[in-house]
C-alpha cells in the first residue's frame, strides 16, 4: 500500500470511528499530542487532546446514530504530513430527530510512530451553498 493509500484508509477509519460513536474507536484515529486540533461546523476551534475529545464525547452522547457518504475524497502527502479533502454528507438520528447535513472537511494526518497514519486536525465548514442543479445568481 503506498502513502496515498494508507492515507484514504486512515481517512475512511475516522469516518468508521465517527459512525460508531464510540469515543475509544475515535481516540485510536488521533495523535495523542497538545498540537491536535479540531473544528467542528459552527464550534470554535479546540485545540489539544483533552478539549478535542471531550467534543467527541459530547457529540456522540448527542446521537443514536450517525451515517456519512463521503465524497470527492482528494489527498496531498508530503513527507510525514497529508491532507485529505472530502465532502460528508451526514444524515444523524438523535435527541431533536433525523437531521441531515452537508459538510466540506480538511482532515490532516502525520505519519505517527510505526508509520501509521494519526489525525492531527479536523475541520468541517457546512455547505450553504444551493444545490448544485439550480442556476447561478447572476
Amino acid at each position: 500500500m503506498n502513502d496515498s493509500e494508507a492515507v484514504l484508509e486512515a481517512n475512511r477509519e475516522f469516518y468508521r470511528a465517527f459512525e460508531s460513536l464510540e469515543l475509544g474507536r475515535m481516540e485510536r484515529v488521533w495523535m495523542r499530542e497538545r498540537k491536535i486540533v479540531c473544528v467542528h461546523p459552527g464550534w470554535r476551534r479546540l485545540t489539544g487532546w483533552g478539549p478535542v475529545m471531550t467534543s467527541w464525547q459530547r457529540i456522540f452522547a448527542g446521537a443514536f446514530e450517525m451515517t456519512f457518504d463521503i465524497r470527492d475524497a482528494s489527498v496531498a502527502v508530503s513527507g510525514d504530513l497529508a491532507v485529505v479533502m472530502v465532502e460528508e454528507n451526514l444524515t444523524q438520528r438523535g435527541y431533536d430527530g433525523v437531521m441531515r447535513s452537508q459538510v466540506l472537511a480538511t482532515n490532516v494526518f502525520e505519519r505517527g510512530g510505526a508509520g501509521r497514519w494519526l489525525m492531527i486536525l479536523h475541520h468541517g465548514s457546512p455547505v450553504m451553498a444551493p444545490a448544485d442543479d439550480e442556476p447561478p445568481l447572476q
